[in-house]
């Protein structure tokens, strides 16, 4: 009996999960299906768009007009600026694009100098004779002969200072009838230069002597020998030339474009063949005011002890600097990796934050001082952006064949996108024409080279400018605005704070190129003949454009010196 109870038991079991696994698999069913349901009517509001041309913007599935392919889901990470490239996941994994977040620093730069040890010039002293005569002695036969101070280096016999000796001799025995006779005496011995102890001496012995001692008035090397035993010699020659070997110079050789980074106070530290493994500091005491013409250095300096003498002059040393760039603010630093040169061109590419997949955009920079690994950037770049550091060129690759631009084309490969134009409000496009028309004045002040005027109109197109509210457009033609504008409104700010004519040009050829960007894109040539001029030798034979609303050419860069260099390029 006991038996049928288990199998029964084992039975009702089986049956409890059953009935549990099924409500699980076709329970959850109708849960899928409302998730399908829900998620059907989410995709409803889906908008579409192309990934080779992220300007097209429609609710419904199917084809790229400009190109043909299959257009995909905007959520898919595509996205709507026509500047940015996208990247799948797997295509950045397999790139290993990596990226960079730059903030600002200040700059530093190891600098790498040689140089050589060389005697301290301020140590060094000429041995004169004070006496003419004759070397009796020499006591000093090389150079490289180390003395001390005091050191008896030569005699010398002199016929002069015998007479002199023997006229004190003379005076001392009339010195009560003529006391005078007996102080020129003396006074003319120590016009000899002979020490008190000496006339002392000469004055105890009460005999003329007929040889003197040389001694070393400092204690060095030897570094030059100009007399023999023998060798008659005048007052004032110089017999020997001694080095101070205890403390030397270390000269280094610092080229032009290192002179900015090079101040006094920094330290340097230095090696030497003779020492491997062993290291040497200094500071710089002195950086030389005059480049050589030949090497193009400059010299820097720095003194250091020389203990236990193991520095020699003439050794060649290789010295090493971390040095900081004297400015007054911390500025943004990206690695070399990151640059990519295009001739007057320097562009990085920064990703786009806040994006569901890889998206990347290129940005021109103006570099500054080149560091180690890396460069300062002046222009182009914000506190925060994440520039590519590795993969560089595999995102500009990506960029060029799906026409974008890149570091070979500023603008987009298809004409149709670069001159495609945006639906804008006739309230727009009335204050917009004033700004237009207020830049026509300042051109004209820059053709008459009225810096004054120029400065007065380029305040009213400031203000002109201003008056636009972003609110005023809609779509790609807000998005295209917020982008532009700040770039315009950067320039005149600069002509406005410029001082003179000459660099509220330079600022202008920017203002130009913008806000001709902007006429062609918002479509002001719909109500105002516009023309598109060019001369080649603006802008320090860059070449630049300017605006005009007639054919006649009158060149605002040039004024009277050049007034009709230029062309008509274009009418807009």
């Amino acid at each position: 009996m006991e038996k049928y109870i288990k199998s029964y038991g084992t039975l009702v079991i089986v049956f409890v999960i059953g009935i549990f696994m099924g409500w699980l698999f076709f329970g959850g069913e109708s849960t899928s299906d409302e998730k399908k349901t829900v998620h059907h009517e989410h995709t409803e509001d889906t908008f579409y768009t192309c990934s080779m041309h992220p300007q097209i913007h429609q609710k419904d599935p199917g084809d790229c007009p400009l190109c043909g392919m299959k257009l995909i889901p905007e959520s898919s990470g595509a996205s709507l600026d026509v500047n940015h490239i996208t990247l799948s996941k797997s295509a950045t994994a397999l790139a290993n694009i990596q990226t960079t977040s730059v903030e600002k620093t200040s700059p530093k730069k190891v600098l790498q100098m040689q140089g050589k040890i060389a005697v301290d010039e301020r140590r060094t002293y000429a041995q004169a004779s004070h006496i003419a005569g004759r070397i009796e002695k020499s006591y000093v036969n090389y150079i490289g002969e180390k003395v001390r101070k005091g050191q008896k280096l030569a005699t010398l016999y002199s016929p002069q200072l015998v007479t002199a000796q023997r006229e004190y001799f003379e005076a001392k025995k009339v010195k009560d009838s003529n006391p005078q006779l007996l102080r020129s005496a003396i006074e003319k011995l120590r016009l000899w230069k002979l020490s008190e102890k000496q006339i002392q001496e000469i004055d105890k012995s009460g005999k003329v002597k007929t040889v003197f001692d040389i001694r070393a008035d400092i204690s060095g090397v030897i570094t030059q020998l100009n007399v023999l035993e023998g060798d008659h010699v005048m007052q004032g020659k110089i017999l020997y030339e001694v080095a101070d070997l205890s403390r030397l110079w270390v000269k280094f050789d610092a080229y032009e474009s290192d002179l900015a980074w090079v101040k006094v106070g920094d330290k340097i530290s230095f090696t030497v063949t003779s020492y491997p493994g062993e290291t040497f500091t200094t500071k710089v005491s002195f950086i030389d005011p005059f480049i050589n013409p030949k090497t193009r250095v400059a010299s820097v300096r720095g003194n250091v002890v020389n203990r236990g003498q193991k520095l020699k002059p003439e050794m060649f040393v290789n010295g090493k600097i971390q040095a900081e760039l004297p400015v007054n603010n911390e500025v943004i630093v990206v690695p070399k990796s990151s640059v990519m040169w295009t001739g007057p061109r320097s562009v990085v590419y920064v990703k786009v934050p806040h994006q569901d997949t890889p998206t990347f955009e290129m940005k021109e920079v103006v570099l500054g001082a080149e560091l180690a690994n890396s460069y300062i950037i002046k222009e182009g770049l914000t506190d925060g952006d994440r520039v590519v550091t590795q993969g560089t060129y595999t995102v500009d690759a990506a960029a060029q064949l799906k026409g974008k631009p890149s570091m070979i084309s500023q603008k987009m490969g298809n004409e149709s996108e670069t001159t495609s134009t945006f639906e804008v409000s006739d309230q727009f496009a009335s204050n917009f024409k004033k700004v237009y028309q207020n830049y026509l004045l300042v051109k004209d002040a820059f053709v008459a080279s009225d810096d004054k005027r120029a400065e007065e109109f380029t305040i009213t197109l400031q203000k002109s400018l201003n008056a636009i509210s972003m609110h005023m457009l809609q779509g790609d033609a807000h998005m295209f605005w917020m982008k532009t504008s700040p770039k315009l409104k950067k320039n005149l700010d600069e002509m406005v704070k410029a001082d003179n004519i000459d660099t509220r040009r330079r600022f202008f050829v920017q203002v130009s190129k913008e806000l001709s960007d902007m006429i062609q894109r918002l479509d002001l040539s719909k109500n105002e003949k516009v023309y598109l001029m060019y001369c080649p030798m603006a802008n320090d034979d860059l070449g630049a454009s300017w605006l005009s609303d007639t054919k006649e050419v009158l060149n605002p860069y040039y004024g009277d010196m050049m007034l009709k260099c230029g062309e008509i390029k274009k009418e807009i």
